[in-house]
């Protein structure tokens, strides 16, 4: 999509951090943006302060996604780029991870990318002019670090997800594109996603030992990272270069090409330097 203006756009997880940026950047490229959060304070705040509208929106719940859908068409008669960027953190051993936490995690981050997908796709393929879809997965879905079975198990499939729809709207000829956005450490609040847990997949006790340290360790690197801001001009320029990856941190290109010889080599993988270190 070489020309923004005018455009439709729709971000989920907008009101802060990756999201937030990206409804800012469209805005600025002169888009109608629609962001969409489960958080109604920060939702409020946000789009006010950005001049674009704002819908409360559980992206785990396909019905609350289609009335976002419904809500976008209605009012702007289209949407032209979707960015499935809502997204929660979560770890902890595996051995030690209840049904309730990995439940919540792949509602999320996984299922918040099909119901948008299911929703908006037929939509968007729908446009004489095309479109765009971005979904926002991680470097935590391109290699596997210990301590975060389910984030990592959800960004992998949002991965392999998006390189099947490209391939599929290649094949067909279309002119909606596909990226996926692998971001490594960007300053954002999804350490602190369990503020919107619902109240249904909280655990009786709180995390503890492991999960905690690795939280704790995790937004410590935080305080030097990237600029949500930075990411989405990444984004903006892939949308308009109609550029499938967007990765944000070459320095984790070493642990995906060790990956990606493991596998060609038959070698078992090992914990990192860093995950050796916060066990």
């Amino acid at each position: 999509m070489r020309d923004l203006e005018g455009k439709v756009a729709v971000v989920t997880g907008g009101a802060s951090g990756i999201g937030r940026a990206m409804a800012a950047q469209f805005a600025a490229d002169g888009m109608q943006v629609v962001i969409a959060d489960v958080e109604a304070p920060a939702l409020e705040a946000t789009s006010g302060e950005l001049g674009v509208v704002g819908v409360q929106t559980d992206v785990g719940d396909a019905a609350s996604v289609q009335a976002l859908a419904d809500h976008v068409c209605d009012r702007f008669g289209t949407v032209h780029v979707l960015c499935n960027n809502a997204g929660v953190g979560g770890g902890g051993q595996i051995a030690d991870l209840t049904l309730a936490d990995w439940k919540w995690v792949l509602d999320v981050n996984l299922w918040g990318v099909i119901h948008g997908l299911h929703s908006f796709l037929p939509r968007i393929l729908a446009n004489p002019d095309g479109g765009h879809v971005v979904n926002t997965a991680s470097m935590a879905g391109l290699f596997a670090s210990a301590g975060m079975g389910p984030y990592n198990a959800t960004k992998f499939a949002v991965v392999a997800i998006s390189e099947t729809l490209s391939k599929e709207l290649q094949a067909a000829g279309s002119s909606v594109g596909v990226s996926v956005l692998c971001p490594g450490f960007v300053r954002t609040n999804i350490f602190d996603s369990q503020r919107n847990r619902p109240d249904a997949l909280r655990n009786a006790t709180k995390a503890v030992g492991d999960a905690r340290l690795r939280n704790d360790i995790l937004k410590g690197f935080l305080e030097t990272a990237m600029n949500p801001a930075e990411v989405a001009l990444q984004v903006r320029d892939a949308i308009v270069e109609d550029r499938f990856w967007i990765t944000t941190h070459p320095e984790f290109f070493t642990a995906v090409t060790q990956r990606a010889d493991d596998i060609v080599t038959g070698r078992n993988p090992i914990p990192s330097t860093f995950e050796s270190q916060s066990d």
